[in-house]
């Protein structure tokens, strides 16, 4: 079931989403009859989280409803994670399927970067090249860190060198929170050579894409010269650093204040809906949401509610992260699965909570915290899901 859902990922959105309908029948079905009795930790946040979507949607920009579900409703996929029996065979087995296809897809992303201009797989774009081949570079780290040959460094640092080619912030950091943490998990148990031998990668890859970036990128320009003093450090220089969102932000915060001065109690409690930029004053400058940082554009389209309860969601990975610890070789073939939704979430905090793969990221998460928190969950099998 696994490989299904990444390959249906891959292929379509529309596919993976028709996907995740059904899983969510499945799941009821399953909850009907009692076989969900363990949900996961993020079950209940991502509950209330929906409450907010759907209720403001529903109220304040109906014609936006689908895309509520969409973004409530489809993240409630997540206890599917639980029900998936894999053993350390099939985990390697899914790593090693990760890596192939990262190495399949290099020349289609280098094909239309080229004749386009922009990175894709085949749907999407800068955003999903990034995230996907996050995934993709920790899935050869944890085959590097499990199997302990340094072969497995090359697509590390071909996949981590698609990931600057992005040009996406939002996957550098996620990128980099994600290395970040197996850092430290493998410090203890890894040789130190190794490790440096990982951040050495890292560091060339990350030296080499900032030259080019500066080179080519206005935004990574501007940055360069604010440091060197040959720019000064303006509304327009932000604007231009931020991708808009200095701009976008301080609409934002207009709304919000209006809603304050206004007495719009309901709707800061519960949000303006989905894409609610479009008919907000000021209007977001670049769509349907105010997509600055996370705790302004979370604000504006689900309330103090929805906000708490995405925070909360925060909170809860967190310290399974803080309390996740490798104590035998297999439990590095779990690092995909356990950081693809971490390096989304550290991504987001300068865009948006939501996005097309996060029922796939939640998913993942969801069997790494049924395999390390539910030992029961963790039965023999020959293949993942």
């Amino acid at each position: 079931m696994l490989y299904f859902l990444f390959v249906c990922a891959l292929l379509s959105i529309t596919l993976f989403e028709a996907v995740i309908s059904l899983v969510l029948i499945y799941l009821s079905f399953q909850a009907v009859r009692g076989k969900l009795r363990h949900g996961g930790g993020l079950l209940f946040p991502l509950l209330l989280h929906a409450l907010p979507v759907m209720l403001s949607t529903l109220l304040y920009n109906p014609s936006q409803l689908g895309k509520a579900v969409e973004r409530s409703l489809f993240l409630l996929s997540y206890p599917l994670g639980g029900l998936l029996k894999v053993n350390e065979r099939s985990l390697l087995g899914f790593n090693l399927f990760l890596l192939s296809a990262g190495l399949l897809f290099v020349p289609l992303v280098l094909y239309k970067y080229k004749t386009t201009g922009q990175p894709a797989l085949l749907w999407g774009g800068w955003f999903e090249v990034g995230a996907l081949y996050t995934v993709f570079a920790l899935a050869s780290l944890s085959l590097f860190f499990y199997s302990r040959k340094f072969y497995y460094l090359l697509p590390f640092l071909l996949f981590v060198g698609v990931v600057f080619l992005s040009m996406r912030r939002s996957a550098m950091l996620g990128l980099a929170f994600a290395l970040a943490v197996v850092m430290l998990l493998s410090f203890r148990h890894f040789p130190k050579r190794a490790l440096l031998a990982v951040f050495g990668v890292f560091v060339v890859s990350l030296g080499v894409s900032t030259a080019l970036l500066v080179e080519k990128d206005l935004r990574y320009r501007a940055v360069f010269e604010v440091l060197t003093g040959e720019r000064t450090l303006s509304d327009e220089t932000l604007n231009l650093i931020s991708s808009r969102r200095w701009e976008i932000a301080k609409a934002g915060i207009e709304v919000v204040r209006r809603d304050f001065r206004e007495g719009n109690w309901l709707p800061l409690l519960i949000g303006h809906g989905v894409n609610s930029g479009y008919y907000l004053e000021p209007k977001s400058p670049v769509g349907g949401v105010y997509e600055s940082v996370l705790l302004i554009s979370e604000l504006i389209e689900k309330g103090f509610i929805g906000l708490l309860f995405v925070l909360w969601l925060y909170w809860v990975y967190l310290r399974f992260l803080l309390r996740f610890k490798i104590s035998e070789r297999g439990d590095y073939l779990l690092l995909p699965l356990l950081l693809a939704l971490g390096s989304h979430l550290a991504g987001a905090v300068f865009t948006f909570f939501w996005d097309a793969l996060l029922p796939l990221y939640l998913i993942m998460f969801r069997l790494v915290e049924s395999l390390k928190g539910e030992p029961r969950a963790c039965e023999p099998s020959p293949r993942a899901g």
